[in-house]
């Protein structure tokens, strides 16, 4: 199976998610499903379940504000730590947010910034190469 496709019209990526301060991963074993969403600038947005598996709670958290598309804005928590493509041999560090209400693992433009990505919606393909 390929590490980026669509599902419904969604890019998606498979990761890992690391806090290499506390030596943890998510999932423990394979990979898990991250939305890319490049109108999110940050680097990655967690469910609160996710976050804490990953004992991300258990550091030093800064709070940042954030604007949503519709004007609302949020708080969130958050603190620095690493996602993983494997099929890529890749990995990048930056800043892992949380907030109340999320519900999926996305990924925004601060993590895009050293991969480059093609997205063909006329032939259904999302590939993903290291910069």
């Amino acid at each position: 199976m390929e590490m980026s496709y669509f599902i419904n019209s969604t890019p998606v990526i498979e990761i890992v998610l690391e806090n290499p301060l506390l030596s943890v991963k998510y999932p423990e074993e394979g990979c898990v499903l991250s939305v890319l969403d490049t109108g999110y600038q940050g680097f990655a947005m967690l469910p609160e379940e996710v976050f804490k598996e990953l004992k991300l709670n258990e550091l030093l958290l800064d709070k940042r504000k954030i604007i949503m598309p519709n004007g609302d804005i949020i708080e969130s928590v958050g603190t620095y730590g690493k996602i993983v493509i494997p099929e890529l041999n890749a990995s990048k560090d930056g800043f892992i947010e949380t907030s109340k209400g999320v519900d999926e693992i996305v990924l925004g433009g601060e993590f895009a910034r050293d991969f480059r990505f093609v997205l063909d919606y006329c032939l259904n393909k999302f590939e993903i190469f290291v910069c």
